[in-house]
């Protein structure tokens, strides 16, 4: 395959795509909200395939696991392609809105997802532990706001001491804030600098392929 075949051809349809977008977005150019329109529908369609293509590539590699029994793995395959299988026939037969789904949904993937989730409790306890020691003054500064935040979620405290409430709102209103903002700045900044990588064809992970920097 020729170089113009993996590499400009994709790289200029994605520059394309992406010029027309932006002009569509920030210029209000006459003519491009249809073409924009219905870049997007291709875009759910092609998500679509994707999903698809990725539960094909499931099958293939679980069947695999099954058919070699491979040890400590082939029966959680099983269950993995039955409740797959299960929730896709009841899904398309009877609507994912149904009774009959909901209740699937609520007794499977509903239970096991608040079980795992509140395993991670004994987690974030040692979690916290850790980096509340005070070993150095920034772990100092760290403790105490923590203390304060956790102080003020006590219901008896938080009513018998009302300080505690006034500072932590102080606390999540200006440093906590600011803090925020500082780093959905330096994202936004990342992300343009991706975008314009990717446009000019420095960034190539999305063909597959390594980065520059990773070679």
């Amino acid at each position: 395959m020729s170089l113009l075949v993996r590499r400009q051809l994709p790289i200029l349809l994605l520059s394309s795509v992406a010029v027309i977008v932006m002009a569509d977005y920030f210029l209000k150019i006459p003519g491009t909200s249809p073409v924009v329109t219905d870049l997007q529908n291709w875009g759910v369609i092609l998500s679509a395939f994707a999903l698809g293509y990725g539960a094909v590539n499931l099958f293939y590699v679980h069947t695999r696991h099954i058919s070699r029994r491979t040890p400590g793995q082939w029966p959680y395959s099983i269950c993995l392609l039955v409740m797959l299988i299960l929730f896709a026939v009841v899904g398309v037969s009877l609507k994912y809105t149904g009774p009959e789904y909901q209740w699937l949904y609520n007794s499977t993937l509903f239970a096991l997802s608040a079980t795992i989730y509140s395993s991670t409790g004994f987690y974030i306890a040692s979690g916290c532990y850790r980096a509340l020691r005070a070993r150095n003054s920034e772990a100092a500064v760290l403790m105490i706001v923590g203390l304060i935040v956790l102080l003020k979620n006590a219901p008896a405290l938080a009513v018998n001491v009302p300080i505690l409430v006034t500072m932590e709102n102080w606390l999540s209103s200006v440093p906590t804030t600011s803090a925020q903002r500082g780093i959905m700045m330096g994202a936004a900044l990342g992300a343009i600098a991706l975008g314009i990588r990717t446009m000019i064809g420095r960034e190539t992970g999305f063909l597959g392929r390594l980065t520059e920097a990773e070679r």
